[in-house]
């Protein structure tokens, strides 16, 4: 059995249906992947870690089989409605990881009480249209703090001795909503550097240089989900070789950035393999 790779992918209502913008370059490169990786591999199950689900005192993991998916946005035309995607649960990745994080002592519980929010299913809908692959929610824990959400990655790290998995942590890197809509032609300065410092430590395989990036940068780009998200995926992989797919931004308040991580020992593999990211200094 085996890690597949991890992903990280924006999940904005706009990946959904139109309101006068279209992410073309994220949407093909979401579809390239699932392709990509269905060819590769058997999948037993995606775990996904959506920053809008959020519990207190213990992670979630849904345990049931359609999920149910949950339209958990208001004030958006008809059509956005009307896009299905219901895949099967896993219910013996549910119970093998949960009963791992026990072990660990890291408090976890399975719900029936939640399914696939939007932060979930948007970027799931691309990456495998049929719905087919069997999906694990599992939620961010704020009260908890970063550390225990790389602990509970490291879990899903162990549970891939047993099955074939996919991690997918979805969010955007600046998730400044308060500058929607403002007559801004970018984002501030102080986030923009956060992007770049994130780009970097993907580029260089190294989650330190992002976690040790400068308050003041956090605070302006306002990561959704507080990068939470990004430990567990970090947690699950602390190795890899990273490919940024895609990037994008919307209204000036939100970046789209779409990066495949593979699973490595080897840094060197990446340029034998094709792994790549583009340079950072192609956009800074």
């Amino acid at each position: 059995m085996a890690l597949l790779g991890g992903i990280y992918a924006p999940n904005t209502p706009t990946l959904i249906g139109d309101l006068g913008i279209r992410h073309e370059a994220t949407e093909q490169a979401l579809k390239d992947l699932g392709q990509r990786i269905q060819g590769l591999s058997p999948i037993d199950a995606v775990v996904v870690i959506s920053p809008h689900f959020v519990t207190g005192t213990g992670f979630g993991l849904v345990n049931s089989s359609p999920l149910r998916q949950i339209f958990d946005f208001a004030g958006f035309p008809s059509s956005f409605y009307q896009v299905h995607y219901t895949p099967p649960g896993a219910a013996d990745v549910v119970q093998a990881l949960e009963q791992l994080s026990r072990q660990a002592q890291i408090p976890i519980a399975i719900t029936d009480q939640w399914g696939l929010d939007h932060g979930a299913w948007a970027p799931l809908y691309h990456l495998f249209p049929a719905a087919n692959i069997p999906v694990v929610p599992i939620s961010i824990c704020p009260e908890l703090g970063p550390v225990a959400h790389e602990a509970l990655g490291q879990q899903i790290h162990q549970l891939a001795k047993k099955f074939h998995l996919l991690v997918l942590a979805t969010g955007s890197l600046i998730h400044r909503l308060d500058l929607w809509n403002q007559d801004m032609s970018s984002y501030p300065d102080d986030a923009r550097q956060y992007l770049r410092v994130a780009k970097e430590a993907f580029g260089l395989g190294q989650w330190e240089i992002l976690w040790n990036a400068p308050e003041v940068w956090r605070e302006q780009a306002a990561p959704e989900g507080g990068e939470l998200p990004l430990r567990v995926l970090a947690g699950a992989i602390p190795s890899y070789c990273a490919e940024i797919l895609a990037e994008e931004e919307e209204f000036s308040a939100v970046s789209l950035t779409t990066v495949f991580f593979e699973p490595t020992g080897d840094k060197d593999a990446c340029d034998e393999r094709g792994f790549r990211t583009k340079s950072i200094s192609e956009d800074f």
